[in-house]
C-alpha cells in the first residue's frame, strides 16, 4: 500500500514537470538542472519506466546524495553533444562544473567532470536511462532457449 501511495504521489508530482519531452536535449537539461537544484522528485519523474520500476525513490535520492557527498554539488552543466545512436536511443555528453575545490586532494575533487547520459524514447517521450540493463527476448526452440538482445 505504501508503494502505491508513493507512486501516486510521484505521479501527481510528475504532472507538474513542464519539459518538452519530445526534445532529448531539453529532457537532459531539465534532468541535470533538477539534480543541481536538489529537486529529486522532478529528476525521478524524468527517468525511464524500467529504471523507475527497479529503483525506488528513496534509493534514487540516496544514490545522488552519496554522489554529491563524494564529489561535491555541481552548480551548472554544459551539454556538448547530443548524438543519436539508433532510433529511440540518444547519448548526451555533458560536463558538470563545481565551485571551489578543496586543496587537500586534487585527484578526486576537480572543478569539472565530463559524463555521458543515455536517453531512450518510450511512450511518446524521451526519458533518462538511469540504470544499465538489457531487454532480452527468449524464444523456446527444440534445442533449448534462444536469447536475442532487443535493447541495451
Amino acid at each position: 500500500m505504501r508503494r502505491f501511495l508513493l507512486a501516486l504521489t510521484l505521479l501527481a508530482a510528475g504532472c507538474t514537470v513542464n519539459v518538452n519531452t519530445l526534445d532529448p536535449e531539453a529532457v537532459a537539461h531539465a534532468y541535470l538542472k533538477a539534480l543541481e537544484n536538489g529537486d529529486f522528485k522532478k529528476a525521478y519523474m524524468l527517468i525511464d519506466g524500467v529504471s523507475q520500476r527497479y529503483t525506488p525513490y528513496k534509493e534514487f535520492v540516496k544514490y545522488w546524495q552519496n554522489y554529491f557527498r563524494r564529489f561535491g554539488r555541481p552548480y551548472k552543466h554544459t551539454i556538448h553533444e547530443v548524438a543519436k545512436v539508433r532510433p529511440g536511443l540518444v547519448v548526451v555528453e555533458y560536463t558538470w562544473h563545481y565551485k571551489k575545490t578543496p586543496g587537500v586532494d586534487t585527484t578526486v575533487f576537480l572543478d569539472q567532470r565530463s559524463y555521458r547520459m543515455k536517453l531512450k524514447f518510450e511512450f511518446r517521450r524521451w526519458a533518462v536511462k538511469f540504470r544499465k540493463y538489457r531487454i532480452i527476448k527468449e524464444t523456446p526452440t527444440p534445442y533449448g532457449i534462444q536469447r536475442e538482445v532487443i535493447e541495451e
